[in-house]
């Protein structure tokens, strides 16, 4: 039996869809090994998480997350996107609140096939939003040349001063806006 030019295109197609999933599924399961398929695969395929949870107090709706690498939206409108990049160096992202931006924050990331899984907590504390980011790196949190960065604003709405801190929250450093 002879198959015409046609159906060879459609068994081809067919097969390369199947293989590129089978691909897929296989690259997802071993994302936090050294191999092959893991360094190809963080190339095609964005397997980082990022999950935002919001206290009682705070409506999830009212925050954005925008990956500064690639200048995507990784969280808006209470839901995730898609969006961060696996590149070797730092991974920064931004936190708005009612689209004022509150906090950046990061870490550095050792390879370029590592992915990752963000869960962004955040709670209301003399009202005053803070975050405590859990970074997991398969079992393991990994918080290589981590910082956060508050944008702390006067009663007018200004920029008043940028608070750096460690990943106990404690201030090392403060930039004092005067324009």
């Amino acid at each position: 039996m002879k198959l015409n030019k046609n159906r060879k295109l459609l068994l081809i197609l067919i097969v390369g869809i199947l293989c590129f999933y089978g691909f897929k599924n296989y690259a997802e399961k071993v994302k936090n090994e050294h191999s092959i398929a893991t360094s190809i695969s963080s190339k095609l395929f964005d397997f980082n998480t990022f999950e935002l949870k919001v206290d009682s107090n705070l409506k999830l709706s009212d925050f954005k997350v925008v990956n500064q690498n690639s200048g995507t939206t990784i969280f808006a409108d209470g839901k995730n996107r898609t969006g961060i990049d696996n590149d070797y160096g730092h991974r920064l992202f931004e936190l708005y609140y009612k689209d004022k931006k509150l906090y950046e924050f990061g870490h550095f990331s050792t390879n370029n096939w590592y992915t990752f899984d963000y869960t962004l907590n955040l709670n209301k504390v003399n009202n005053r939003i803070e975050p405590d980011l859990k970074i997991m790196k398969g079992k393991n949190e990994s918080y290589n040349d981590f910082f956060y960065k508050r944008f702390e604003y006067n009663e007018s709405g200004k920029l008043d001063r940028i608070s750096y801190l460690t990943l106990g929250k404690e201030v090392y450093n403060v930039k004092e806006i005067s324009e």
